[in-house]
């Protein structure tokens, strides 16, 4: 199906979105519309690929609203992941100065010259566009596994909550070991040659990337919510524990399909932090992460630890069917 069906589809099962969706004959108010088709185009794929293989109905629509959000809705049999035009629109901006500090960094700068860097932007694009998709098709899935007949949604911009529910936290970590084992693995059918072999330096590079610009996107969810580590409230859990636990899922499939030594994932958690601590956020944020980190790594990793003995109370994880999972959607 192709983004008009898709959004007919969207307008038939929840009508009450009608109002606020972007027509393909209006992809001109994008400010960049080729990223913005390409970033579309990427997604309905996905979307096609993952209804038709796992049988369930799922549609992709743009939703007309600056806010840089993303959400997955599921009522009775029926679900919908809705990116913002000012998601689309600020990705783009995220990937591009990632990409842009990313390649002043020492080794990359060594490492990777003129031709080698379209191929970077554009599986960093692929990746990170892969991420935040399958993060909202896991919540989709993780909400048709629990819900009954009403209408369930989740959506990424942070908030605070009246009353704080774990169960949130649990949903976002999850959704995020998704994305994130997808990303590394888009990453990897985009790098491996055809002795299906990978040249250790671009590994580094592009794993490194990939965290970065993973890392900058939840910092863009969080608005303000960086600076100030918390645990037990929020819609959402601290920027910096997903950052970590996207972290160790990608470094933990890379090192479960190639044979490569502790050091090698050390550096590329070291240069990560570093970048993330150089780059400018919205309204002029600054984030400290290797101070952050190294202040709160413990208390950090006993949260996570108490997020991962509850997952046994929410059979929906995907956590649960995570290889399934991947078997059927990338075979």
């Amino acid at each position: 199906m192709d983004y008009s069906s898709h959004l007919q589809n969207v307008r038939t099962n929840f009508p009450e979105l009608n109002s606020s969706l972007l027509e393909e004959t209006e992809f001109d108010l994008f400010r960049n519309e080729e990223f913005a088709s390409r970033c579309i185009s990427i997604c309905i794929t996905l979307c096609n690929n993952a209804s038709a293989k796992l049988n369930i109905n799922v549609n992709f629509a743009v939703n007309f609203n600056y806010v840089f959000n993303a959400t997955a809705t599921v009522k009775n049999q029926y679900a919908v992941i809705t990116f913002n035009l000012g998601l689309i629109e600020k990705l783009e901006t995220i990937i591009s100065d990632s990409i842009e500090l990313f390649l002043k960094e020492d080794v990359a700068s060594l490492t990777i010259d003129k031709e080698q860097i379209y191929k970077l932007k554009n599986i960093s694009n692929k990746c990170c566009i892969s991420y935040l998709f399958y993060h909202e098709l896991a919540h989709v899935l993780q909400l048709s596994s629990a819900s009954s007949n009403d209408i369930y949604n989740y959506q990424e911009i942070y908030s605070i909550q009246d009353s704080f529910d774990i169960r949130k936290h649990v949903y976002e970590i999850d959704a995020d070991l998704f994305g994130s084992n997808m990303a590394v693995f888009e990453l990897f059918e985009d790098i491996r040659d055809i002795n299906n072999q990978f040249s250790s330096i671009t590994l580094f590079n592009l794993l490194t990337a990939l965290l970065f610009t993973t890392a900058n996107v939840i910092i863009e969810f969080s608005e303000n919510s960086f600076q100030e580590i918390y645990y037990k409230q929020g819609s959402h859990p601290h920027p910096l524990i997903r950052i970590v636990k996207c972290s160790e899922q990608i470094l933990s499939f890379a090192s479960k399909n190639l044979s490569i030594q502790k050091p090698f994932f050390e550096a590329i958690l070291q240069r990560n932090g570093a970048m993330i601590s150089q780059i400018n956020y919205s309204s002029g944020r600054r984030v400290d992460y290797p101070k952050l980190y190294s202040e709160n790594s413990i208390d950090i990793e006993s949260y996570s630890d108490e997020i991962d003995s509850l997952n046994e109370q929410y059979k929906e994880l995907i956590r649960f069917r995570s290889q399934d999972l991947f078997n059927v959607l990338t075979n």
